[in-house]
Formats: structure tokens, sequence, C-alpha cells
């Protein structure tokens, strides 16, 4: 690693491994086809409960963005955006590459939005296509009037729709110019278009005559102009402001994709399980483009129920999660094996194995190798990111043998920033920035500060509002990332918080509520934490913690039904001993309990400003000071405020 002598504390990502030669998108599926044709690239079932397990090879999947390409090269100009929303899917997956690698710029939805936030982001997006799920057909067809800008509709079936649903749609496309069924591009070859349009084979035909490439090296996919041309619109998740529009291009994706292949190595060939939503930019990097990237085999998931399952048939090496997965993948070997009597015997194991890891003996997977086939016996390396992992699980997936990569990124950063390696993974960390990627920390003279990133992975801005962009990016090219950090005398970075969240006492000290929420979330009894300062009436701010518990734990410690105060004095006695660790003037002075789940990205991080708003809202209405609410259950008082009104 090249440390960089400046005010600010630069580090330079090492370069570990020799990355492919990958600059545009287009570059994932030609090197697909020439290397790797003949594997397969994706394993899906159409329905969770089927036994037959469909398959595409990487020839196959070059071949279907070729055809998707010039399905929409035949309704629309090259370079249109295109917004796409459904479940993960391989015709998800064709349409995302079809359209970022050459045709336009993808525009991803979050499947999970309300109808509201869908029309805004294709308002905001201005995209005159929208490729949607045949289960959101009726639903697109009641707000189309409602978005200007949104034209065309593609339905994909994927095989779910019903023989009766599907002659419905046909009927309706038969009155309806600008509807179509995309999955008849992946089975005609006839593909209608119009003579004023720019056809895919065109524009190979026009790349061939002008020399540039062979007819083999372009597989018939649409060149880009520049890789400097616009790839994605991503809409960030919100957590904790309003909704920013992220332009992602083609250099930029690619660069990320170079830079995470310089800093890690896996099997070959290798098979991996994708299970977070691809419309997110850290499944779709780390758990999509760069397996391909590799030539690896994508299985999507079946369902988060399904995971042991996929794990252990599909004999999976790798996969990418956020902390709850893992989380509930633990306690489902713990759960097992106490079902089993061997609860004593598996903890002893996590003992052995630790000891003798520290000594350099690596007997992890022999030790568990029952434990491991179960998860397939070939499961090695986990990518987890979206919010820090408890050091409870990192050392008990160290402990059977299997390593959890955690990673930092942001969407602005397309997206990951660093992580864990393969060479050099220090736990409580997120790890060393990626290979050539450079990080700051603009120190406040403290050695913390906010992370700063200089990198071709930095986003081309923020859509429609330069003000934001020349914001977040300085002049010096500096992506300004509102996390705060501090480097490690190993050169690892640890991220204590985000400056929007920060709490800034009336002493000037500052409280970041991730690290306080980190502490609490290592507690069972803790489903979610939301630390937050309340100011009081002396204008003096009370570090404050909402606490969402899980009743069953309790009720199994008790074996009993628990009653509010049974809560209440074990909410009291986590929060004291939360306290103990922490200075005097982060403790924890006001709290209280709900039982009900906040609201979450599909991601699994906490909507702060949403949950922030509400209990805004909710003080404001009830004119509760901070001791008033200390330890009570706010779903009581909630409900109590709404039978008033």
């Amino acid at each position: 690693m090249t440390i960089i002598k400046t005010r600010r504390k630069i580090r330079v990502g090492r370069v570990w491994y020799e990355a492919p030669p990958v600059y545009e998108l287009r570059d994932v599926l030609i090197r697909g086809n020439r290397l790797f044709s003949d594997r397969v690239a994706v394993r899906w079932r159409i329905r969770s409960q089927d036994k037959t397990v469909q398959e595409r090879t990487y020839k196959e999947f070059s071949r279907d963005v070729v055809a998707v390409q010039s399905c929409l090269a035949a309704r629309l100009p090259k370079g249109s955006r295109i917004a796409l929303v459904g479940d993960n899917s391989y015709l998800w997956m064709v349409v995302w590459l079809a359209v970022a690698s050459g045709f336009g710029v993808i525009v991803p939805i979050d499947r999970l939005l309300n109808v509201h936030e869908v029309k805004a982001i294709l308002r905001r997006s201005g995209a005159p296509m929208l490729i949607y799920d045949a289960a959101w057909h009726d639903m697109v067809g009641d707000f189309m009037e409602d978005v200007l800008s949104l034209e065309w509709r593609g339905v994909m079936d994927r095989g779910l729709m019903k023989d009766e649903q599907r002659q419905t749609l046909r009927d309706e496309i038969a009155n309806d110019s600008k509807l179509f069924l995309l999955d008849d591009a992946l089975s005609s070859e006839e593909i209608a278009h119009s003579p004023n349009v720019t056809t895919v084979s065109e524009v190979s035909q026009n790349v061939l005559s002008s020399g540039s490439k062979s007819e083999e090296e372009d597989y018939g996919l649409l060149p880009l102009a520049s890789v400097e041309d616009d790839a994605a619109i991503l809409f960030t998740s919100g957590t904790s402001a309003t909704s920013k529009a992220v332009i992602l291009t083609n250099k930029s994706i690619a660069a990320d994709l170079r830079a995470l292949l310089g800093s890690v190595s896996f099997p070959d060939p290798l098979q991996t399980l994708s299970m977070l939503p691809l419309h997110h930019a850290f499944e779709n990097t780390c758990g999509f483009l760069t397996v391909m990237t590799l030539g690896g085999t994508i299985h999507l998931n079946d369902g988060l129920r399904y995971i042991g399952r996929n794990l252990k048939e599909y004999k999976v090496q790798l996969t990418v999660a956020v902390p709850a997965i893992l989380d509930a993948m633990k306690r489902r070997i713990l759960n097992e094996a106490e079902k089993q009597g061997s609860l004593k015997k598996l903890k002893f194991g996590l003992k052995l194995s630790t000891l003798l890891y520290k000594l350099g003996i690596d007997k992890r997977r022999a030790i568990f190798r029952d434990v491991l086939d179960q998860l397939g016996g070939q499961f090695k390396y986990v990518i987890c990111g979206a919010a820090p992992v408890s050091r409870d699980t990192l050392y008990f997936f160290r402990a059977i043998g299997v390593e959890v990569l955690a990673g930092y990124g942001l969407t602005e950063a397309s997206p990951v920033v660093g992580g864990g390696n393969t060479k050099v993974n220090r736990y409580g960390t997120t790890g060393e920035p990626l290979a050539g990627v450079e990080v700051a920390i603009d120190d406040d003279g403290s050695g913390t500060g906010e992370i700063l990133v200089r990198s071709d992975i930095v986003m081309k801005g923020y859509l429609d509002d330069p003000e934001a962009t020349a914001e977040a990016i300085d002049e010096d090219g500096w992506l300004h990332t509102a996390d705060v950090g501090r480097w490690t005398r190993h050169g690892s970075l640890i991220i204590t918080g985000r400056s929007k969240s920060m709490i800034v006492l009336a002493n000037g000290k500052k409280v970041f509520p991730e690290e306080i929420e980190a502490l609490l979330n290592q507690d069972a009894l803790i489903r979610d934490a939301l630390v937050f300062g309340h100011e009081c009436s002396s204008g003096d701010m009370v570090v404050t913690a909402k606490l969402v518990l899980d009743r069953q734990v309790l009720q199994d410690i008790l074996q009993r039904e628990p009653t509010e105060d049974d809560y209440s004095n074990a909410v009291e006695a986590l929060i004291a001993k939360v306290n103990r660790m922490l200075p005097s003037f982060k403790v924890i002075r006001s709290y209280f309990y709900s039982f009900q789940d906040m609201v979450k990205t599909t991601t699994l991080k906490v909507r702060r400003h949403i949950e922030m708003s509400r209990l805004e809202e909710f003080i404001r209405n009830s004119k509760a000071t901070w001791q008033q609410l200390r330890g009570k259950n706010i779903d009581l008082l909630m409900e109590h405020q709404q039978s008033k009104k």
C-alpha cells in the first residue's frame, strides 16, 4: 500500500492481483463469450417449488443481450433511458446489461417502493420506457397517465403467467403499439423494427465497415461512443435524506470491477448464490458483474427461506450478503446443534478451531466438515456490506472455515471503495482501499474525519442537480462521502458514523450513533436499534435510543410470557451494560422500546429519516420529555395518543 504525505491522510489500495482488461460493460459480455462460451452463466428456478432448474451459458446470455438490444432499438433511439423493476431474474439481468452495455441508460427501481415513489422516480428520470414483471402490469397501466414521459411498456412474463393472463395481455398488445412482451425477443428470430430507427445489426455493420472490430469480437453487441457515456441512474435508498439520483458511467462501473478483481481471487470456476436485490449497486457489482467477469456461475436464490437448500444443492463457494443474513445463518447452525444435542460439542469445536488457527494450524474445515456439508461443502467466502457485522458473527464464520470479507462503499462510488481482501482481512474494520483507489481521511486533528474518495470509480454526478454534485465532488476530484472514519495502524479503515447523523453535544463533543447502535445490536434481545440526539427544553442534547425487541428471546430466557416490567428491566440492564463500555459523554441517557419493525431499505438498513420524522411528530404532539419516555414501551404510548384523537 502506497502512503502519500499530505495534510490529508491518504492511502492508495495495493494491487494484489492482475485484474481482467474490462474497461466498459460490453467487455464483460465479449470476455464471457470468448473465454467461457459454454460455461453456465446463470441458473434459476421459475418457481421456488420447481424441480427443474433452468440454465443459460455465456454464449446464450450474450445472444439474449443482443436480442433485447434489437428489441429496444426497434422502438427507441440509442441512448434512451430505460426504467426496470421486478424480482431478481435471468431476464432482469439480461435487460440490465443490454441497456447499460451499449444501448442506453438503465434506471433500476426498487421493487418494494410504493406506487408514489415509483412514479416520482419515473418522472425524475424522464425514462420513456418501463420494463417490469407481469405482476406489475395493472398498476403500471393505472399510473401511465400520471407520468408524462412514459410511453412504452415492456412486460417480463418469465414463465409465471397463466395461459388466460398471457392471452389477455396479448389481446391488449394487439390494440396498443407501445406495449410488448419482452420474452418474445428471446424466442423470436424476427423482430419488427421501424425503418427510422438504427437497429443492432445496422450498427454492427457500420462498426465492421469502419474496420475497428471484427464480427467475432463484437458478437453483434452494440458499441459505445465513449466509456464516459452514462450507463445507469441509481436512486439511493434514502436512509438519511431524500433519495438522490446517481449517474454512473461505463467507465466508473468498469473501474470498480477492475479495482475489486485487483483485490480478491476466488476459485475457478466459481459457483455463487445471488440473494440480495439486483437493483442495488452492491449486489449488482459484486454478485452479478464481478462474477460474470470471472466466468462464474450465478445461482438465483429461490427465496430467503431456501438459502440452506440452495447453498447445498448448488455447491456454492461464495455469496454476497448483509449482516442480518449472516446472523440468521449463524442462529440456524446453533439451533440445529441444540436440537441434536451437540451444542456443547460445537462450541468446544469453535474454541479449538480458533486456537489452532491462531497458532498457524488451519484445521477449521476438517473440524466442521459436518456443518459445512449442510452448506454444500464448498462454501468458503462471503462478501458482506450495508452495515457493520458483529465480531461474534465474524469470528463464528472464520472458526468454521468461512471468510467474511466486510466491505465499504456507497452508490456514488460504483459502489465499492474498500474491503477485506483475500490477502489481508482484518476483522473489526472495513478493510483496505480497493486496488488503485485513493481514500483519504480529512482529519480534524483527532485522527478521525470525513472519508474522501478519488478514483475513476466516482460517479459522474447527481441527475439534474449541479449544486449537489459540486458539493459532493470538489475541484480536485475528491468525493466527499459524508461518512466519518479513521485509519488503523495497519492501514485498514474503520467507519465511525455518518456526518449527517452525528450528534453534537453542548460541550462540542461529537457522538456517532452508528457506533452505539453496533454495541446495542450485539445483544440477542435487540432486533434493531436507532440512536439519535433529543434536544431537551434547556437546549442540551440527550443521547437517546429506540430499541426494537425480540419477544421470543426473553420468553425463552424466562420460560414464560414476559410482562412489561420484565421487558423494562431487561432493557434497563442492557443499557447499563452498554453504557459501561462508553465514555461518559456518549452514554445513553434516555431510551424506549418497541416491538414494531422499523422501516428499512431492501439491504435491511433502517431508513433513519423516516423513523426520525415519526418520532419527532409523536414527541411534538405528545409534548413528552426525554425523562417521561425513559424505559417506556413507545408502542403503547403511540396507541394511547391515537385513541385520544
